[in-house]
This record gives C-alpha cells, sequence and structure tokens, in this order.
C-alpha cells in the first residue's frame, strides 16, 4: 500500500448586500476585513490546482 497526498485550493463566493454612509470610499476601505466576520452571503466554494502526488517523490 502507498499512501498520496493530495493537495487544492479553495475560492470561495459570496455576495452581501449593506448599507453604508452617504461619503463611503471603497477605495479607502479594508473590506477583505471589514468581511470578515460577515457570516452571511455565502455561494459556493470551488476547488482549484488539484494535484497528487506519491508520498517521498518530487
Amino acid at each position: 500500500m502507498r499512501s498520496v497526498v493530495i493537495e487544492w485550493t479553495e475560492v470561495s463566493s459570496h455576495c452581501v448586500v449593506v448599507n453604508v454612509l452617504a461619503g463611503f470610499d471603497p477605495e479607502v476601505v479594508a473590506l477583505g476585513d471589514a468581511l470578515a466576520l460577515e457570516d452571511g452571503g455565502f455561494l459556493g466554494t470551488v476547488r482549484e490546482g488539484i494535484e497528487a502526488r506519491f508520498v517521498g517523490c518530487a
């Protein structure tokens, strides 16, 4: 029996609608940090770059 390492990257998609103040400028707000706590709006996940290799092989 042999062991195989399987690696991949998951890319998730989200969409939310929020109310902002009239002077809101998305260019000066760290949206990644601001949305980190948002628990709604999940659309799905895509797995990319799936690679498999035997353990011990480069």
